[in-house]
């Protein structure tokens, strides 16, 4: 596809940029004008206000941000000539995606199958640490730690086999994670109130919150923020969870209510925390998080793995120009507005 006279906005992404770089410069070899946005800093997340926008998405027909680049209603509102918007990575948090439906602005992302099932193998590996405890095993092994007595009371290690495991948010990286239990002989809850019931797999059983939170000996969550979601897991929901239950997060860090995970671990009424996530990334080292007892903390990345990157930048080059020809991107998030987009389409392109 000829792209000479079509425009890109492309954020920047401290954490991202080899991406975002790499993406630009395909784009730029097929003839495409890309506008960069301004640098960002970890721990904030760029807002382009209304006011400083024009010289960024004046003339953007695709627009790329990332979960440390804000695209409010107004920012894409005041875009004349968006068609589309486009992420590499899967989130979308930062996009009002609601907003672009209503515009009839189109939205990609980096929901590879590398993607959502590298998150899947990691939630899982994140499981199986906090039931096992390798690092107690390890300590055994330097020397740190006495090897416990051979009685049921002494050992840490804990099975998966025969326990619940409730999965929060049952899309692409829920049900990944779910196909993946299939075996472990354990029973698998769901909660997601935006799917089909018909949709949920015979090894998989579809309940509310309230039920999953109560029965879980494990509790994963995978949705995406939203204002209706942000801080679902409050202190009412760690309340709610059996004292001898994990919790897992491997979606956002705003999922979460953080100081009321912080008083629930520290009062040990849930047994343990895995968290790639937190409200600031990577915490801080002063994070109450941090060294404490029973919680894995990574920085964002466990599922990043050489094959997620691998797959990023071909995949948003291949959406960018799907939305410039008027298609569909190949990872879409609204795929119900396609006669919206295409009707800006015809309007904006002159036919």
């Amino acid at each position: 596809m000829e792209l000479k006279g079509r425009t890109v906005y492309i954020a920047r992404d401290h954490f991202l940029d080899e991406v975002m770089n790499e993406v630009q410069r395909q784009l730029e070899a097929g003839g495409a004008r890309v506008i960069r946005g301004p640098e960002s800093a970890p721990g904030q997340k760029v807002s382009l206000a209304p006011g400083v926008a024009a010289p960024y998405l004046g003339e953007a027909e695709v627009a790329m941000f990332s979960s440390r680049n804000l695209a409010p209603r107004e920012l894409i509102a005041g875009a004349p000539r968006l068609l589309g918007i486009v992420n590499p990575t899967i989130g979308l948090e930062t996009v009002d995606v609601d907003a672009a439906s209503e515009l009839g602005v189109i939205v990609g992302h980096g929901a590879t199958p590398e993607n959502f099932n590298s998150m899947a193998e990691a939630t899982m590996m994140f499981i199986l640490m906090l039931l096992y405890k390798p690092d107690l095993t390890r300590e055994v092994t330097r020397g740190q730690r006495q090897r416990p007595r051979p009685v049921r009371e002494a050992a840490w290690a804990r099975m998966l086999m025969n326990r619940t495991v409730g999965i929060i948010g049952f899309g692409r990286i829920g049900r990944a994670v779910a196909r993946r239990l299939q075996g472990w002989d354990v029973r698998i809850l769901a909660n997601d109130p935006f799917i089909d019931p018909a949709s949920v797999p015979p090894y998989a059983t579809l309940v509310d919150l309230d039920t999953l939170l109560r029965e879980s000996d494990v509790v994963t969550i995978h949705i995406a923020v939203t204002p209706q979601s942000r801080g679902l897991m409050n202190a009412a929901a760690f309340a709610r969870m059996k004292p001898t239950a994990y919790f897992v997060n491997t979606a956002r860090g705003d999922a979460v209510d953080e100081p009321a995970l912080v008083a629930a671990l520290r009062e040990r009424r849930i047994a343990g925390a895995a968290l790639d996530n937190t409200l600031i990334e990577p915490p801080p080292a002063d994070h109450p998080l941090q060294g404490m007892d029973r919680v894995i903390l990574t920085p964002h990345m466990v599922g990043h793995t050489s094959e997620v990157y691998g797959s990023f930048a071909p995949a948003a080059v291949e959406n960018v120009m799907r939305v410039l020809a008027g298609e569909l991107p190949l990872h879409c998030k609204n795929p119900e507005i396609a006669d919206r987009f295409r009707a800006r389409y015809r309007r904006l392109r002159g036919g």
